[in-house]
């Protein structure tokens, strides 16, 4: 297997277009220098990345992103429930089809008809299958589930491997020791085990802070709604959005709600594109600026004491300067 760590060449401020497919739309990925250095010590330690931040910053897109950077078509995703058991991740045994099996005298004794292969078994796979191959499991939102899974999970990080009692305890593992790239997402919503997290290269992921200044905040969100270089955005329009993201983002704050942020921004930006495209001829000519101050409130007023306080705002005068 080639050694070369395959995030060196990886470029910050650089872009990743990501195209679409059945689970993802296209959308664009760009690369910070400390994303990038994470992944370089998460691969080079055969680490899982722990990614935390709050919700709706990015963090999934890493792993779409880095498996497209590793040519090995999508990440394989695992979206983790408050009901989701730890061994689902390995694997399950299809209790059902047994008895069924057993019932009309068709029982599968050795147990594999009825074992089936959880996301991370599914990786290694792929690795014996082709061993230049290094898939991407992302095991997203992992603070949903309750301590049983990241405590699971500490042997098979560990060891690299894990048994399966039904099939005579036969233990799974990918060739070489080497390992799948593991991105691990939490929004921080439940604290994680400390043992678990010290498994981990750990990557905290949250916006600029605009305590001070918002203007680091603001030109955040515009360079990552530039990189879906799909969507066609007047530039008044993006920076208007920002500022209303900005805004709303302080009044959630101040009452104490869960923050808006980037994921609304780019909702706000996916909206425009396709307003623009779909309604020409068929009504009245708005600009984007228009549109954005007409369907703001239902993209990032999230409860109702902000939605009494006020259903729109007027750009900036130096944002309509541009626009006109």
């Amino acid at each position: 297997m080639n050694s070369i760590n395959p995030f060196i060449d990886l470029i910050p401020e650089t872009t990743e277009t990501l195209t679409p497919s059945n689970r993802f739309p296209a959308a664009g990925h760009l690369w910070s220098k400390p994303e990038i250095d994470a992944l370089i010590f998460a691969f080079a330690a055969r680490r899982p990345l722990l990614v935390r931040g709050e919700a709706g910053s990015g963090k999934s897109q890493i792993a779409r992103a880095a498996a497209q950077h590793l040519k090995t078509g999508e990440p394989l995703v695992e979206v983790i429930h408050p009901r989701f058991e730890a061994l689902d991740l390995l694997y399950r045994v299809d209790v059902v089809e047994r008895l069924a099996d057993a019932q009309i005298q068709d029982l599968d004794k050795t147990n594999e008809r009825y074992v089936k292969h959880g996301r991370l078994w599914d990786a290694l796979d792929q690795m014996n299958n082709n061993p230049e191959r290094i898939p991407v499991l992302l095991i997203d939102e992992i603070d949903k589930a309750d301590a049983d899974l990241p405590n699971a999970l500490l042997d098979v990080l560990g060891n690299r491997s894990f048994d399966v009692p039904p099939l005579n305890n036969r233990t799974i593992h990918a060739p070489d020791q080497r390992w799948p790239l593991i991105i691990i997402t939490t929004n921080e919503e439940r604290e994680l085990p400390p043992a678990f997290i010290r498994r981990c290269a750990v990557l905290n992921l949250n916006p600029p802070k605009y305590d001070k200044d918002d203007k680091p905040f603001i030109e955040w969100l515009i360079q990552r709604g530039r990189v879906h270089n799909h969507l066609i955005i007047e530039e008044a329009a993006r920076q208007t959005a920002a500022e209303q993201v900005l805004e709303d983002r302080k009044t959630a704050e101040q009452a104490g709600y869960p923050k808006v942020g980037l994921a609304e921004y780019i909702d706000l930006l996916t909206a425009l594109h396709e307003l623009m495209q779909t309604t020409s001829g068929k009504a009245p000519h708005k600009s984007q600026l228009d549109w954005l101050n007409q369907i703001r409130p239902y993209a990032l007023v999230k409860h109702g004491e902000q939605k009494q306080a006020r259903s729109s705002v007027t750009p900036s005068a130096s944002t309509q300067a541009k626009a006109d």
